[in-house]
């Protein structure tokens, strides 16, 4: 598997090899963009991207059952040239504070080149 080096938010260009990543590094970096994408923000696609603002913050009754499944089935569902990138989520935790209103998650994925583990903010 190889994919294009994203930094900052933008591609790679002008380095040759070096503006792709291979393997569990971008298995990693696939991961991180599915779980940055929302719904309704790709004009190709609409319905792709995770429910944040309408299943997993801010309504009452969410609660860290309900956005364990939603993100993980998010990362599960993740496919590369019809290859099924992860095998497994395991150790999926998430927290929420209402006086910092930061929410966290963090899992062990293992994909078919190792494990990997997933958490946002990086």
């Amino acid at each position: 598997m190889r994919v294009r080096r994203i930094v900052d938010g933008e591609p790679e260009f002008g380095q040759g090899r070096q503006n792709f990543l291979q393997g569990i590094d971008a298995v990693g970096q696939t991961i991180k963009c599915s779980l940055q994408l929302y719904t309704n923000e790709w004009w190709e696609d609409l319905s792709d991207g995770l429910p944040v603002w309408t299943n997993l913050l801010g309504y009452e009754g969410s609660n860290k059952d309900k956005n364990n499944a939603i993100i993980s089935k998010r990362i599960l569902g993740i496919n590369l040239d019809g290859t099924k990138l992860i095998t497994l989520l395991k150790k999926v935790s998430n927290t929420y504070s209402p006086v910092t209103r930061r929410y966290t998650f963090k899992a062990t994925a293992m994909s078919i080149y190792g494990p990997i583990i997933v958490k946002n903010g990086s």
